[in-house]
């Protein structure tokens, strides 16, 4: 039996953890830019406020509620407290996410617990005595099982599958609620008749492979649970890192773009500390009507600069860029990533500069270390700083 534990409402707690005249209030954490809910608290969740809604669109819905930037440093260390407690019980355990991890029940000491639901009321007890954190607990034979009835009860919810009631408990959830699934997804499985997890884990295999490939297949499996995705104590590299942030609408161009190579000088700093050099780049933009368009270059070969780079990410955003246009994200993607290996030279560049771009790379990679990644930076980037930042405005 596998568990997983998902804290609740997560950067919202975090940061009634830090304020705890939030607690009891409807309060939507907001990501980088403020443009977008990335938790809600149960009160404002209660007026139909969703994670990832627009900021205008959750006031509508919540006319009182209280919006906030989210505290990742405080997230962060909640995160940390929360996986020390489930390490101190659990030899195998995967972090799945910043707020999400999954343990294996039988590397307990002393095996399975014989009252499973005692074992997850006394952890769900510590985390919210030691953390001020409250977390939910789904247990099943599969990770898709466990995840599911994490999400079956919330806050503060238990739920178990046995092998027994699996089938009862796919009856009543719908196939939305399946992970990666989601509402897109749905609308291909109602034109199939699938209404129900039950419908989709008992689908006609063939039909399923066509509508989501050989991972439905696996889907299904897990559904049904079978043990397909084991958990992985040991996180594998990356095949991409990226990162994007939202913004209030703009017409400037020099802003987007030095909120691009912040995003690039994160990207290339994270990668090289995992000894990893990216093949393909790519950018997109937001507009301030919600479309979204992208553009990817293919890098003659591995770089793991910012100056080898740079240039094919300047072409990608002249590419997206309209003049006129009013945008609100704009994201970056290194893709094709590998480990780095000796520097590799082209036939038509100077070995002496290309040695050159690495020194530098590194001497900023020693003051992002010592100093910050917000200790040195291009003077394209400084716009970001430059410009006067808007006030979150708090409704209370």
């Amino acid at each position: 039996m596998l568990a997983h534990i998902d804290a609740d409402a997560f950067f919202a707690s975090a940061l009634q953890r830090k304020r705890p005249d939030l607690k009891g209030k409807p309060l939507l954490a907001l990501g980088m830019g403020g443009g977008c809910v990335i938790a809600a608290s149960y009160e404002a969740k209660a007026c139909g406020v969703k994670t990832g809604m627009r900021l205008s669109e959750a006031r509508k819905l919540c006319k009182g509620a209280i919006a906030l930037p989210s505290d990742f440093d405080e997230a962060l260390l909640a995160s940390r407290q929360i996986e020390q407690i489930l390490k101190n019980r659990c030899p195998i355990i995967q972090r799945y996410s910043v707020d999400e991890w999954f343990l294996d029940l039988k590397s307990l000491t002393g095996g399975l617990p014989d009252n499973i639901k005692h074992w997850a009321l006394e952890l769900q007890e510590t985390v919210k005595r030691s953390v001020d954190l409250t977390v939910s607990i789904g247990i099943g034979p599969s990770k898709l099982l466990a995840k599911m009835a994490s999400e079956y009860v919330k806050p503060e919810g238990v739920t178990i599958i046995f092998r027994s009631s699996i089938d009862t408990f796919l009856r009543d959830r719908s196939a939305e609620a399946i992970p990666g699934i989601g509402r897109r997804r749905a609308l291909h499985t109602e034109a199939q008749g699938w209404k129900t997890a039950y419908d989709i884990a008992y689908a006609d295999k063939e039909k399923v492979q066509k509508l989501f490939g050989r991972p439905g297949l696996a889907m299904q499996r897990e559904l049904l649970g079978e043990m397909v995705e084991k958990i992985e104590t040991e996180i594998p590299l990356p095949k991409s890192i990226s990162r994007t942030r939202s913004f209030l609408p703009t017409r400037d161009r020099a802003m987007v773009y030095a909120h691009l190579l912040h995003h690039l000088t994160y990207t290339m700093l994270k990668m090289r500390r995992l000894g990893l050099a990216t093949s393909v780049v790519s950018v997109w933009l937001r507009s301030d009507a919600y479309t979204f368009d992208q553009k990817e270059n293919k890098l003659p070969q591995a770089a793991d600069t910012e100056e080898q780079v740079l240039p094919y990410v300047h072409q990608c955003f002249d590419r997206l860029y309209e003049q006129g246009s009013r945008y609100t994200q704009v994201g970056l993607g290194l893709y094709g990533l590998n480990p780095k290996g000796g520097t590799q030279y082209s036939l038509f560049e100077n070995p002496k500069n290309t040695q050159e771009v690495e020194n530098i790379q590194a001497a900023m990679d020693d003051l992002h270390k010592k100093y910050g990644r917000e200790s040195i930076k291009r003077g394209s980037a400084m716009a970001v700083n430059n410009a006067k930042k808007p006030h979150l405005e708090i409704i209370e």
